[in-house]
């Protein structure tokens, strides 16, 4: 590359689009890509993603559904539970077995 050619080649060197201060941090072989994320310095860059990251999680949340688990049990309900669980403990002893 010839001195000139290098000189222009500086002149129209990217800059960030946020600060104007800085180069653009992802460049290859000179051109900048195009998309908006690819023409950033790494601060603002940086600082955009802090940024939306914060606002996610200054998101309210949905609610979370209620759990099953925190009602009593009926006593029909319990001991349908205890004879599932004998009946699941047979048949691992059954599997022992053989």
């Amino acid at each position: 590359m010839s001195l000139s050619a290098a000189h222009e080649s500086k002149k129209t060197r990217q800059v960030c689009t946020c600060c104007r201060r800085r180069k653009a941090r992802f460049e290859y072989r000179g051109v900048v890509r195009a998309d908006r994320d690819h023409t950033l310095c790494f601060e603002c860059y940086r600082s955009e993603r802090e940024r939306r990251r914060a606002q996610l999680l200054a998101e309210p949340r949905p609610a979370m559904l209620p759990s099953p688990f925190d009602r009593t049990l009926t006593e029909r309900q319990a001991s349908h539970r205890r004879l599932m669980l004998r009946f699941a403990e047979a048949q691992v002893a059954r599997a022992k077995n053989r």
